[in-house]
């Protein structure tokens, strides 16, 4: 019978789980969230989302994220 070590098993028990890839319905919630009221564009390119939008005083929001995990990668406000 073969034991895996207990420093291994326990390692193994606490990486994260696979992140499932970001859809659109999530980025939107995602830019409402950071300000965004209006969209302008919302596109997917090379594994990231890029949106741009205003904000309520009508300011220029851009933001770009990992569609693989969904991390802010950009958000920048003019």
């Amino acid at each position: 019978m073969r034991f895996i070590p207990l420093s291994l098993l326990l390692m193994l028990l606490t990486l994260p789980a696979a992140a499932a890839p970001v859809d659109i319905e999530t980025i939107r919630a995602m830019a409402f969230d950071k300000g965004i009221v209006k969209l302008e564009e919302v596109k997917l390119r090379r594994g990231v989302w890029k949106v741009e939008g205003e904000d309520a005083r009508g300011h220029d929001i851009e933001m770009e994220v990992e569609a693989a995990t969904g991390f802010i990668i950009k958000l920048e406000r003019d």
